[in-house]
């Protein structure tokens, strides 16, 4: 394979909504041939374990400062602290990858990256507000998904075979489901990877053949999830209804087109 198709994969968002632009099933096929597809596996599972791994971290008190000092001293405006400076260079100088590793290509990139974070105190109110999984974000990922058009692996109008198949799948789901949504009949259900987070999708049917979209999380990991046991909060996003709440450890956000009054008859 070419180190553009290399690089190509390397660049594309682990939630899957690349896949389809121009250049990646190609790309794809390459690496399989070049029995690259494991390595590369390899390195988003590693990037994923980082990205998880400095979320856990606690943010440093002026640390948005002082990458805005860097910042601005990259585009030339004003100089930054000597040892703001020194510190970043002893970061990039640690944190350089081997030699094998192609010049600018992405995990030279994610190298100097980390190196800079942990010069930093590995982290502070500006990566935190960005990059971190929070609520806001998820509902943002899932609402955009729904609007792009879902995907089922399995379609099935048996709730019985539903369950099952998330079930199988390791897929988070709560055990017992409000009474009224569950007896609704079933389209199918799929399971997402949204940047190492597993979210489950039950598609439910109501008359005229409009849909209920349930996605389920676990609430572990997830920045300011809803709180346990709270009646389920139902709000409006353009089209859209969306009702959030949280039960068994698990984080639901039921994405719909119909109102907010039929959404919260259907949940409880």
């Amino acid at each position: 394979m070419t180190e553009e198709q290399l690089q190509l994969l390397r660049s594309l968002r682990p939630q899957g909504q690349d896949e389809h632009e121009a250049g990646v099933p190609e790309a794809r096929a390459a690496a399989e041939d070049a029995g690259l597809a494991v390595h590369l596996d390899d390195e988003r599972q590693t990037d994923l374990a980082m990205r998880g791994a400095l979320s856990q971290v606690e943010p440093a008190a002026g640390f948005d400062d002082a990458l805005r000092i860097a910042m601005r001293a990259a585009r030339g405006i004003g100089e930054p602290p000597a040892e703001l400076r020194e510190s970043v260079l002893s970061a990039v100088r640690l944190s350089r990858p081997p030699a094998s590793v192609a010049r600018h290509s992405r995990r030279r990139w994610l190298g100097w990256g980390a190196g800079i974070a942990a010069s930093l105190a590995l982290g502070g109110k500006w990566w935190w507000e960005t990059q971190a999984f929070t609520l806001g974000r998820l509902t943002n990922e899932l609402t955009a998904i729904t609007r792009k058009g879902i995907s089922l692996t399995l379609m099935s109008m048996d709730k019985t075979a539903v369950a099952e198949w998330l079930s199988a799948n390791n897929a988070p789901r709560l055990a017992v489901l409000p009474a009224k949504l569950n007896a609704l009949p079933r389209k199918g259900c799929h399971l997402y990877d949204i940047e190492g987070r597993p979210v489950s999708l039950e598609c439910f049917m109501l008359p005229e053949m409009q849909q209920l979209h349930l996605y389920t999380t676990p609430s572990a990991g997830l920045v300011n999830p809803p709180a346990s046991g709270a009646a389920a909060e139902i709000t409006r996003d353009g089209d859209l209804t969306l009702a959030i709440w949280a039960r068994e450890g698990q984080t639901m956000l039921l994405v719909s087109h119909e109102s907010p009054e039929l959404v919260r008859s259907l949940i409880g």
